[in-house]
């Protein structure tokens, strides 16, 4: 089967990461689990020191209120370092501080919750390839997709 893309899913609460972590495989992702954000971040840099991996089919999906650094630190700490990673997050507010922080520091898209599974996955095949991802807004205001 082949992979669509690299997952690193950052979700403090078991189940919720369990279940979608097995809805992204039955999509043709793969996905790594991880509970806190220096456990992600952790991943995310082994990704990105792989010289033969798909980088480019890498995507975060990110819990907002993640331990350890939240959403918004995972998006600031990948600028910092100059890593081009599409980060999405999940965040448990409707809108408001959260989702203007997470968008003003490059997410690929702010969701609430609960997650509609549906709507990350049109925001993850919104584009072909990962590097064509652009900026265009939903008409749903708690999300924003490149």
């Amino acid at each position: 089967m082949r992979v669509e893309r690299r997952i690193l899913l950052g979700e403090p609460d078991g189940e919720s990461r369990a279940a979608i972590a097995r809805a992204l495989r039955a999509d043709g992702h793969e996905v790594e689990e991880a509970a806190n954000g220096a456990d992600l971040l952790l991943r995310a840099g082994s990704e990105m020191a792989c010289v033969h991996g798909p980088r480019g089919a890498l995507v975060l999906v990110v819990a907002a209120r993640l331990p350890v650094f939240s959403g918004s630190e995972v998006l600031e700490i990948l600028r910092r370092l100059r890593w081009d990673i599409p980060c999405v997050i999940i965040s448990g507010a409707p809108d408001g501080v959260e989702h203007t922080r997470a968008r003003e520091l490059g997410a690929v898209a702010v969701l609430g919750s609960p997650l509609r599974m549906e709507q990350l996955r049109g925001i993850l095949r919104a584009q072909g390839a990962p590097a064509r991802w652009q900026r265009a807004t939903s008409s749903n205001a708690s999300a924003r997709a490149l």
